[in-house]
C-alpha cells in the first residue's frame, strides 16, 4: 500500500513528466515555424524576347508591413501556426526581398542581351528621387517595379497575395507603359509545410516572367 506522501510524490513526479513533455512538443512545434527562409534567390525567369538596350532597372518596395515598419525588408510571408499566431518568413539570404526579384530580373535580361544598370532603393525613398536618379543614368529604358503587396500565407494551403505596379519609361522620364498586376490565390496544398522550398520560388518566378513579357510591357523593352 501506498501512505499518502508516496502518492502526493508520484502525482507530482506524473505533472512533471507531462509539462516536460509538452514543453518539448511545443518547442518543437515552434521550431517548424520559427526561422523559415524562401530561397526566392534561385528563380530563373525566363524571357521570350532579347535586345541590346540599356535598362536602369528599380524595385521599390512599398508593401504596407514593410513600409510602416513591422517588417523587416526580407520579409517574403507569414506561416500561420497551429496556435493562431503569425511568424513572418525571410528570404533565405537575409537580402531585401526587392533586392533579391532586381537581381533575378537584371540577369534575366541580362542574358537576352540587355544592359542592366540597377538602381538601389529603400521603402523609404521618395519615388520622385528614384526616378530621378534613373534618367540620371541616361539608360535607354528606364523600368521601375513597385511591390504594393508581394507575400504567401502559408497554412495548411499556401496562399500568395499580389500587387503589383511595372512601369516603363523612355531615357527622358516620358511614361511608355504601365501595367498592374493583382492576384490572390491559392499555390499549393502543404499540410506539413515541407515543400515551400520548392514551390514557392517556381511559381513566383512564372509570376515575374508574366509581368516582364506581358505585350504591353514587351513591345516597349524590344
Amino acid at each position: 500500500m501506498f501512505n499518502i506522501n508516496q502518492i502526493i510524490k508520484i502525482i507530482f513526479m506524473k505533472k512533471i513528466c507531462v509539462s516536460v513533455i509538452y514543453s518539448i512538443f511545443l518547442i518543437s512545434l515552434i521550431g517548424c515555424v520559427v526561422g523559415k527562409k524562401v530561397p526566392y534567390e534561385k528563380m530563373k525567369v525566363e524571357i521570350n524576347y532579347s535586345g541590346t538596350k540599356s535598362i536602369a532597372l528599380a524595385v521599390y518596395d512599398q508593401r504596407e508591413m514593410v513600409v510602416d515598419g513591422n517588417r523587416k525588408p526580407d520579409f517574403v510571408g507569414y506561416q500561420l501556426s497551429g496556435i493562431g499566431v503569425a511568424w513572418p518568413i525571410g528570404t533565405k539570404s537575409g537580402k531585401n526581398f526587392t533586392d533579391v526579384v532586381q537581381e533575378v530580373i537584371s540577369q534575366s535580361f541580362n542574358n537576352k542581351g540587355y544592359k542592366v544598370l540597377l538602381i538601389p532603393t529603400s521603402y523609404k525613398d521618395n519615388y520622385d528621387d528614384i526616378k530621378t536618379r534613373m534618367i540620371q543614368s541616361s539608360s535607354d529604358r528606364l523600368m521601375i517595379i513597385k511591390l504594393k503587396k508581394l507575400q504567401i500565407v502559408m497554412v495548411v494551403a499556401t496562399i500568395i497575395d499580389i500587387d503589383v505596379d511595372v512601369e516603363v519609361f523612355d531615357k527622358s522620364g516620358n511614361m511608355l507603359a504601365v501595367k498592374n498586376f493583382q492576384k490572390s490565390l491559392q499555390i499549393a496544398t502543404d499540410i506539413l509545410g515541407t515543400n515551400y522550398k520548392k514551390y514557392a520560388p517556381e511559381y513566383l518566378e512564372k509570376e515575374i516572367a508574366s509581368w516582364l513579357n506581358d505585350p504591353q510591357i514587351a513591345k516597349e523593352l524590344k
